[in-house]
């Protein structure tokens, strides 16, 4: 069993870290193929990808939580709830709110000049990628675990390789757009044209329609202000600086999502093994939660350290001379990613105990917070470190003093 579960959280870890190095090396490309005013818009389009991409990824939180206690072991067509299918429906939703949000997308994608086919775009990758985090979810819960990191590396090398065509081909901004979202399609090719991958339009659980999609709406609140915080937060940059003086902004915004990806992708590909665990073994959840917080911690310390004093070298070897950033900038930054990654985990057990509106309300308390840090008079760089520093460590105090009164409450319970 222990062998077992060691290979799962291998596996999980590997697809974690190819989506991670493909992230990095696709912001590379776009960092040596597009001028640095052109990169700054074109970050500011895949931080709004990735934002809706963290709200559907409440999809994948609920889903593994629900087949995991409630898939009655059926793969017919017969009775229950598809997740998939109820994944894409919630998808489709999405892809219309894009839609809807138009005027919106024109104030934060001002580094563009065309801002008409980015939102196409996104609208379409919402989805897609609905879908996507469905059939992860949903091979979480059954703890097929091979399939979930296999198809979670597989999207990401999906995109890496349609850039990879786009800067070959000099379709500059544009193509670079097409890519970032083609990878979202990965799941309906497998699911549709290989065999062994149909097994998930079968799949049904015990919970009804409605329970699953108010399930999962609550779980995408929280994943709203997480996609803020995490993935979009060069949106919330550009909304608060002056359009001027974030016109050079890329090599903060690059920085930003490079120091936090070696700590944040992997937390958020654990997320559904976290989740998955806390529910099928709770007796073992206060010594797995020690464990992941001190990891997170050492991490922290380590990666500070080694952030400062190669991160600024590392950063203009990969990007350009123009994107190396301080020595001390780069380790806060690593620090902000651990509160993150914090943040994250407190959020993920609260789910696991199937405390919804705790894990929604620590994200609202860290986003409201990150928000006010963002509005103070003081230079970008400064604020955001705050934003990222202080709001995550806010919400995490939510979320770990309620996994903390539940856990004693169940340890007192059971005396």
């Amino acid at each position: 069993m222990a062998d077992r579960a060691g290979r799962s959280a291998g596996l999980v870890a590997g697809g974690a870290a190819v989506a991670a190095l493909s992230g990095a090396v696709f912001m590379a490309i776009s960092a040596r193929f597009l001028t640095t005013e052109q990169n700054t818009g074109f970050l500011t389009y895949w931080a709004a990808l990735f934002a809706v991409f963290a709200v559907l990824s409440g999809i994948q939180n609920e889903v593994t939580r629900a087949v995991r206690a409630d898939f009655d072991g059926s793969e017919t067509e017969r009775g229950g709830t598809s997740p998939l299918w109820a994944g894409t429906l919630v998808g489709a939703v999405a892809a219309v709110v894009v839609l809807l949000l138009f005027p919106a997308w024109q104030v934060v994608l001002t580094g563009l000049d065309d801002r008409l086919a980015p939102v196409l775009l996104i609208a379409l990758a919402a989805l897609l990628y609905a879908g996507h985090v469905a059939s992860v979810g949903t091979l979480a819960g059954l703890g097929r675990w091979p399939g979930f990191a296999g198809l979670t590396a597989t999207e990401s090398l999906v995109r890496l390789g349609l850039a990879a065509v786009a800067a070959v081909a000099g379709w500059a901004v544009v193509g670079l757009e097409v890519a970032a979202a083609g990878g979202t399609a990965t799941w309906l090719a497998a699911t549709l044209l290989l065999p062994r991958w149909r097994f998930l339009w079968r799949i049904r659980i015990a919970l009804p329609p409605g329970a699953l999609l108010r399930r999962i709406a609550n779980a995408m609140a929280a994943a709203g202000a997480s996609a803020l915080l995490i993935t979009g937060f060069p949106l919330l940059m550009s909304a608060t600086t002056d359009s001027a003086a974030f016109t050079d902004a890329a090599p903060l915004v690059v920085a930003v999502s490079m120091t936090r990806a070696p700590l944040l992708l992997p937390v958020t590909a654990f997320q559904s093994m976290v989740i998955a665990a806390f529910v099928g073994h709770p007796d073992r959840a206060r010594s797995s939660l020690i464990r992941l917080v001190a990891a997170v911690l050492a991490v922290a310390v380590v990666g500070g350290a080694l952030a400062a004093a190669v991160g600024p070298w590392l950063m203009r070897l990969v990007f350009g001379p123009s994107y190396g950033n301080s020595s001390l900038v780069l380790a806060l930054l690593v620090v902000a990613a651990a509160s993150l990654a914090l943040l994250v985990l407190g959020g993920s057990v609260a789910l696991a105990l199937d405390a919804h509106t705790v894990n929604t309300g620590g994200w609202y308390v860290a986003l409201l917070v990150s928000i006010g840090l963002m509005l103070i008079p003081a230079d970008l760089g400064t604020r955001t470190i705050l934003a990222l520093t202080l709001g995550p460590l806010a919400g995490s105090a939510v979320h770990f003093a309620f996994v903390i009164r539940a856990l004693n409450r169940r340890v007192v319970k059971e005396a």
